[in-house]
């Protein structure tokens, strides 16, 4: 073991003040802690994790034999129903208990002879019962008629509206035709359902088409 050493203490000597300042400035001598940026997440971020964090505890552990199998069984369910469903054909609607609208008069479908409709005596009919979006479809289809009777379309049963509208470009009747082929459609594959004071505008724009076909024809 080696001795204490004797004699006074030895007396530290401090730096001169210019030679600490210009160690501190030195860029070595120079520590900084670098922070973490630490953003908040987002909203959409903390959705998604506690969903998955939620649906990692649904289906595992205790959880998962008293309410994650139970999904697992739901959702297989209503996916075979769904198959089956759609192998029968059947309809959603019917099977949910909403009924099928009644078609209370046999012009609801395309008629396969135009020629063969008795358009006043149909139009009076719907008319009278208050169904005026089958009376606009009856309006349309007596339309056809005069325009394929004075030569400016071909009718045809497997027609779109349109082919006829292109039939007609470039002729007198182009611009209203096109009018009542847009109100026809609007009403009918709309959907729309018409009032007894929104009818009759309706009406008059067909008459009034009629009207000018007839007395270019005579």
């Amino acid at each position: 073991m080696l001795p204490l050493a004797q004699g006074p203490p030895t007396a530290l000597r401090q730096p001169r003040a210019a030679r600490l300042r210009a160690l501190r400035e030195q860029r070595a001598f120079q520590y900084v802690e670098i922070e973490e940026n630490r953003e908040s997440p987002s909203v959409w971020s903390l959705f998604w994790s506690k969903l998955w964090e939620w649906l990692g505890g649904l289906f595992s552990g205790p959880t998962y034999e008293t309410k994650g199998r139970y999904v697992i069984y739901g959702l297989f369910g209503a996916a075979l129903l769904y198959v089956v469903l759609r192998l029968l054909k059947l309809d959603l609607t019917t099977v949910l208990g909403r009924r099928a609208r009644t078609l209370p008069f046999p012009y609801e479908a395309m008629p396969e002879n135009i020629h063969a409709v008795d358009f006043g005596r149909a139009l009076a009919d719907a008319e009278v019962a208050g169904n005026y979006r089958l009376a606009v479809r009856l309006g349309y289809l007596l339309v056809l008629r005069r325009l394929t009777e004075q030569g400016l379309i071909q009718w045809q049963p497997d027609k779109t509206n349109y082919e006829y509208v292109r039939e007609v470009a470039g002729t007198r009747w182009a611009a209203d035709f096109t009018v009542l082929t847009r109100q026809f459609e609007y009403v009918w594959y709309g959907e729309v359902a018409l009032t007894a004071t929104a009818y009759p505008a309706l009406r008059e724009t067909r008459e009034h088409f009629l009207s000018l076909l007839t007395r270019a024809a005579a």
